[in-house]
């Protein structure tokens, strides 16, 4: 296999392994959430990791690799061990962006061998490389619902209520044409 390719397949399995511990920690967090709107947020978001893990596995098998353990593994578990059993979203987030700072240094190698497979993607494999661009923007949706409802959660800033008009305005906005349903606008 050429330097290239098991850069991507290294890169690729990391980035399965961190979604797969995000899908199991805020699923853990939606489960004693009083707060239907945060346990909801929660929900969605560890489908999403949990789905970003499946296509990650897939891709992998497709490049003719197979998902295996990672080098990030047996910093997850202690991780996933100190996160999952906290309540309430403040103290949950606070205690991510702690953990996230305190291990980044153990978890550089594991950050270069991201970089590295992302950089080789983009070099060798647009279809890979375009994949992975797509993921990492969906993270970023992730992260914006983290931080804006950490921001509302902590009293950074008030939190967001639509007002009836606004909501009406959104719905009509989001009317699909003759030709395109009203979802495929909404992702638009």
């Amino acid at each position: 296999m050429d330097n290239a390719r098991a850069a991507i397949l290294d890169g690729l399995n990391v980035f399965r392994a961190l979604e797969a511990w995000g899908a199991v920690l805020y699923a853990a967090w939606a489960v004693d959430e009083a707060d239907a709107r945060l346990r909801a947020g929660h929900l969605i978001i560890a489908e999403r990791e949990a789905n970003h893990a499946r296509l990650l596995a897939e891709r992998i098998r497709a490049l003719g690799g197979e998902p295996g353990p990672a080098c990030v593994d047996g910093i997850l578990v202690e991780q996933l061990a100190e996160l999952k059993h906290l309540k309430g979203f403040v103290t949950q987030l606070d205690a991510l962006k702690r953990i996230t700072e305190r291990d980044k240094q153990r978890m550089a190698g594991c950050q270069h061998a991201l970089d590295r497979g992302f950089a080789a993607a983009q070099a060798t494999d647009p279809a890979t490389h375009h994949f992975w661009r797509q993921l990492y923007g969906e993270e970023r949706v992730s992260g914006g619902w983290y931080q804006h409802t950490y921001s509302e959660m902590s009293g950074k800033r008030a939190r967001t209520v639509l007002a009836p008009d606004q909501v009406v305005r959104r719905a009509e906005s989001a009317r699909g044409t003759k030709s395109e349903p009203a979802a495929c606008n909404a992702v638009a």
